[in-house]
């Protein structure tokens, strides 16, 4: 292995400038990637607090028609348009409700419902012309109806991998993704790979020659290996600087959010593609190469 990274090094510095500006390019598009999604992220779990104050300990949220959204800046939920004024008196007199709470902050204009029987109390809620749902994807109540009602616990079990809250949460994370960060995320982190692996594949199709004389020699893996090596060099220093660079940006230009938890679920994200990158851009084009004879490999080198 220290041979290999020597090798990799020498053939780093014969290719000085191309080895700087493919590292730089994937510096820039990983920070930039690192930065969005921290920023992201942050929003999303101040989305979580926010969320779990509203809904409290309720058996049963009523929020009004048009559903609520989440003001992450703010750090509360908030209704869209009103409940009906008679409707907490309404709900009070259904079977098996305990206790009929109007939150304040954080989900102000909803309503948070205790209930010794939730499925009771929601097949009731039915006749009172809402919409009664457990899924946290639905965010509207049927036309005509006055307010949604979400079963918060009436589904629950032990089996359950998550609470309502958090699969609502879920919710708003996706309409985060899905938002303007989400995809100028993706979009920078596509064109820095195909950068990167623009300047792997060009590496390999100017080494034909050198791979022919070391295949002919009988090292064909020596020369896969060396490959190999060189490409994860390559592609984990520009990570590192990225990673390094979005996290410092971060920390710079938005240090009431910046969290250290925040920033190491960016990365994670970002170094999925590692491998991808080595398998996609290195490996299997080198291996194919190598597939050729030595004699093919010196005829069509440049």
């Amino acid at each position: 292995m220290p041979k290999l990274l020597k090798l990799a090094l020498s053939n780093w510095r014969r290719q000085r400038l191309r080895t700087a500006l493919t590292i730089s390019s994937l510096v820039l598009s990983v920070g930039a990637v690192v930065f969005v999604y921290a920023l992201s992220i942050s929003f999303q779990d101040a989305g979580s607090a926010a969320i779990d104050s509203a809904i409290g300990e309720a058996d049963i949220w009523i929020v009004p028609a048009d559903g609520v959204v989440v003001d992450r800046d703010a750090g509360g939920v908030e209704a869209v348009g009103e409940l009906p004024a008679e409707l907490a008196q309404e709900v009070g007199s259904l079977p098996a409700v305990d206790a009929v709470v109007a939150p304040r902050g954080s989900g102000a204009g909803t309503l948070q419902v205790i209930s010794s029987d939730p499925k009771a109390t929601g097949d009731a809620l039915g006749a009172l012309d809402l919409t009664v749902s457990s899924d946290p994807a639905r965010t509207q109540a049927e036309d005509g109806d006055a307010a949604l009602a979400y079963l918060v616990t009436a589904n629950a079990s032990r089996f359950s991998a998550y609470s309502f809250a958090q699969e609502f949460e879920s919710v708003q994370v996706n309409e985060v993704a899905s938002s303007v960060l989400g995809v100028v995320g993706r979009v920078t982190l596509a064109l820095g790979f195909l950068s990167v692996l623009t300047s792997l594949l060009i590496s390999i199709e100017e080494r034909r020659r050198e791979f022919g004389i070391l295949a002919a020699v009988g090292i064909t893996d020596d020369v896969l290996y060396l490959f190999l090596t060189e490409s994860a060099m390559l592609v984990a220093a520009g990570l590192l600087g990225g990673v390094l660079m979005g996290g410092i940006l971060f920390a710079t230009l938005l240090p009431a959010i910046f969290s250290a938890a925040t920033v190491f679920k960016a990365i994670a994200l970002v170094s999925v593609y590692f491998p991808i990158m080595l398998i996609g851009g290195a490996l299997i084009p080198a291996w194919r190469l190598l597939q050729r004879s030595p004699l093919e490999l010196l005829r069509s080198s440049p």
